[in-house]
């Protein structure tokens, strides 16, 4: 289960952006002109989203094809027309028209899903009801034909568009590894709601239903078709223009299908899960297993897949689908409207945003983006390496250097390891999987780089160093009036960088996260120089690599190290003033955040934290108060996980072992916690990083509040469930947040002063996304599911 940090990174957050969901970009699914496999093209009747195609007395081509749309997505238009075509369909049966239904898409894709623009603003749910009788009423016309009825999955089947695949009596999908096949609605806070919760658990089982409903997780046809999802497989790759094969193999399975009985729903279910489905101690055993599984990956902040899990149950035991579907129905209502449905949609769409270069108007245009088919990379270190295997792994030729052949060695061994692991999980298949190793190059020459269009350096974080770098690379002709100079650096002057260079436009800051395979963000910073061309460049470029970058201007710790660091830097107060780091971590962990300060600090090193702590203190003064305790484990060589020894002992594979309390003691830190204020330690932490995000805004470092909540959800894994750092404020209520940090600035100084722009909005009752939906969040968790053993 990948809730939390992994949700927001690469799971909600990268398969929605990889696979699409419900409003998909127009790339992804171009129009094309629909053909049905025969020697006489037969007249199409118009139904508005489906159009049927009458082959040859035999066959009945049901096509989605919503107009005007570069893919299918289920609207409200979507039901009107299924129910009108499945009419015109069972009049042409009763004239012996036709002895078998084909449902397939004329888009390259078969189905994304729900349109959820249609229902994201939706906070009643009795405006819900009558959309989803009509869409359940509209799948059972479907079902309801008087002749076997085959989906041929042309392409990705999401969410709804699977949902419509299952509603028929055989499923054949395309054999190409690029297509996928799932039910992601609880990445949205949501559950299945035209009958995946009530059929997945008949047609594979339990074990497999529950697998990929609670996960939102896809699956390859290949995978469908080993766990009875899917009955055939059809090759889709035509070896002649023209030859439409794919739909040439359905339409010869059809055939095959058209005269027999059809299959009963659950009849396919093995033995085992009919245990586990139906009987007493079987039910009794997914539920304390599932359960467990599921409060420790969600912590109860996420409350769908508990619903999803009472869906499945439910149908799994009874025959009565009419009474299955309507308790999934209620789940999707109830479900909808709630504050953690309305953020993680609210995410989804910042995701978005993020891939379209129009909404970066006040930096560049799309057009000034140079294509970058070669990439460099300096360093074959950790971040270095990995920069490296991401862009190979986003098919990126990519050039690799170091100044030793020992270090491009291990850096090419890392970048083998990765796709190896792929290779063995059956990722990639072996063809694949040489292929991503031949687009890497190692080397120790400058050579090598003279092709790169985009250069990053990912070397040490000192400026002297990176200073020389560029006027090396300018000296040997790498870097010129055309290449592109990203370093990933998290704090370093973009600007200062730019000072010694002869092409200071074209210097730019590519800030990744660590890991790079697991952290999706990606800060574009612009210094004082950088051009249009350069900001663009990058922007592009990361995109091409899979990741959501955003663009901020080269201030002290830019965006996410700047709201991290006086996170971290109120932690470290905390500790001077006696507080039990154990439970500090605690509190902000059950808050939402992956990890609290302390075993973040580790994480990130602390060595890494006293480097940067004061550039952090020059630029934001008394905000940031440097503390004295870091310097001195890096002194004695606790640097965190790295070492084994931070302010947590870690074990040989890095697991988290006890707090390092002797240590610390002789520190003079934690000399007692009696008196500390562990009430306020969520205000302290939480809502410095709010103030400090609202100067932010004000100082022009990032243009809107969007970009902060990508930023801040991408590169830290703030709550997804609270939709992001100013949802989080919006929420709870601004003029309640500034009146939390008038008490704490009371209290404990002008370091929570509340920032103007805070001031000014809890003044005029406003928030920073007036145009979401607004939903109270409780903090309570979710009732627990109600399965009947019985």
């Amino acid at each position: 289960f990948r809730f939390i940090m992994q949700r927001a990174g690469r799971s909600l957050l990268h398969r929605l952006q990889t696979h699409g969901y419900g409003r998909a970009s127009c790339w992804n699914g171009a129009l094309r002109t629909f053909k049905v496999p025969a020697l006489v093209q037969p007249e199409a009747k118009d139904f508005g989203v489906f159009k049927v195609y009458m082959d040859g007395k035999m066959m009945a081509w049901l096509v989605m094809d919503r107009p005007g749309k570069s893919e299918n997505a289920i609207g409200l238009d979507f039901q009107d027309s299924i129910e009108k075509a499945t009419a015109y369909i069972e009049e042409e049966y009763q004239k012996g028209n036709c002895k078998v239904c084909i449902l397939t898409s004329a888009k390259k894709r078969f189905c994304v899903g729900a349109d959820i623009t249609e229902f994201y603003q939706t906070t009643n749910k009795s405006e819900l009801a009558g959309r989803l009788v009509a869409g359940k009423a509209a799948m059972k016309k479907l079902t309801a034909l008087p002749i076997p009825t085959v989906a041929a999955i042309n392409g990705d089947a999401l969410g709804g568009g699977l949902e419509i695949a299952l509603a028929c009596d055989y499923r054949v999908a395309a054999t190409s590894s690029k297509h996928n096949l799932g039910l992601p609605e609880v990445m949205l806070g949501v559950i299945p709601g035209l009958g995946g919760t009530v059929r997945t658990p008949k047609l594979i089982g339990i074990q497999n239903a529950l697998t990929y409903v609670l996960q939102g997780k896809n699956m390859k046809t290949s995978k469908a078709k080993s766990i009875g999802l899917v009955d055939a497989l059809v090759e889709d790759e035509d070896r002649y223009p023209g030859e439409n094969r794919f739909l040439g193999g359905v339409r010869t399975y059809a055939g095959t299908v058209m005269d027999k009985k059809r299959p009963e729903l659950g009849k396919k279910v093995g033995w085992a899960d009919w245990f586990l489905g139906c009987t007493p101690p079987g039910r009794f055993i997914v539920t304390q297993q599932t359960l467990k599984t599921l409060d420790k990956a969600t912590k109860g902040r996420y409350p769908a897949p508990y619903r999803a899990f009472e869906s499945v149950m439910n149908a799994a035991k009874t025959s009565d689908l009419d009474s299955a579907m309507e308790v999934e129905s209620n789940g999707f209502m109830d479900m909808c409207v709630t504050a953690q449905s309305k953020a993680m949609m609210s995410l989804f769409f910042l995701q978005e945003r993020c891939k379209k270069m129009e909404t970066q108007a006040a930096h560049f245009a799309a057009e000034d983006a140079v294509k970058t088919n070669t990439v460099g990379v300096l360093g074959a270190g950790v971040m270095g390496s990995g920069i490296a295997h991401w862009a190979a792994k986003n098919k990126l030729r990519t050039v690799m250097k170091d100044i030793s052949e020992e270090a491009v060695a291990k850096g090419m061994a890392f970048i083998q390891g990765e796709f190896d692991g792929q290779l063995k999980k059956k990722r990639l298949d072996k063809e694949a999987h040489r292929a991503a190793l031949d687009r890497v190059v190692g080397t120790v020459s400058n050579d090598e780089l003279k092709d790169c269009a985009v250069i990053i350096e990912a070397a040490v974080e000192i400026m002297d160093i990176k200073k020389k770098m560029v006027q090396e690379l300018e000296s040997s002709g790498v870097l010129n009036g055309n290449s592109i100079f990203a370093t990933n650096t998290s704090a370093l002057s973009i600007t200062e960088l730019a000072s010694v260079s002869k092409h200071p436009e074209n210097i730019v800051g590519m800030h990744f996260f660590n890991p790079v395979g697991k952290m999706p963000l990606v800060e574009v910073i612009v210094g004082a120089k950088t051009s249009r061309k350069a900001a663009a460049t990058v922007y592009k470029l990361a995109l091409d690599m899979g990741k959501f970058p955003v663009v901020v201007k080269d201030a002290p710790g830019f965006l996410v190290n700047r709201v991290l660091g006086i996170y971290m830097s109120e932690a470290g107060q905390m500790l001077i003033q006696g507080c039990d780091p154990v439970k500090v971590d605690k509190m902000v962990v059950e808050f939402g955040m992956p990890m609290g300060p302390f075993r973040l600090l580790d994480e990130v090193g602390i060595d890494v934290g006293a480097k940067v702590g004061p550039t952090l203190h020059d630029g934001l003064g008394k905000r940031f108060i440097l503390n004295p305790k870091l310097d001195e484990l890096v002194a004695s060589g606790d640097l965190g996980k790295k070492t084994g020894r931070g302010f947590y002992k870690y074990g040989d594979k890095g697991k988290q072992g006890e707090l390092q309390a002797e240590r610390l003691k002789k520190l003079g830190v934690l000399t007692g916690d009696e008196k500390f204020a562990y009430d306020e330690v969520v205000d302290r932490c939480i809502l410095s990083m709010v103030n400090e995000a609202a100067l932010i805004l004000e100082e022009k470092v990032a243009d809107c509040a969007e970009d902060v909540d990508l930023g801040m959800v991408f590169g830290t894994g703030f709550a997804p469930f609270r939709g992001g750092l100013l949802s989080y404020a919006d929420n709870r209520g601004i003029p309640e947040v500034v009146a939390a940090l008038k008490r704490l600035e009371g209290k404990y100084g002008d370091r929570f002063t509340p920032a103007p722009l805070l001031q000014k909005m809890a003044a005029e009752k406003t928030i920073f996304f007036p145009s979401r939906p607004l939903v109270r969040l409780s903090e309570d968790k979710p009732p627990r599911p109600n399965v009947q053993f019985f």
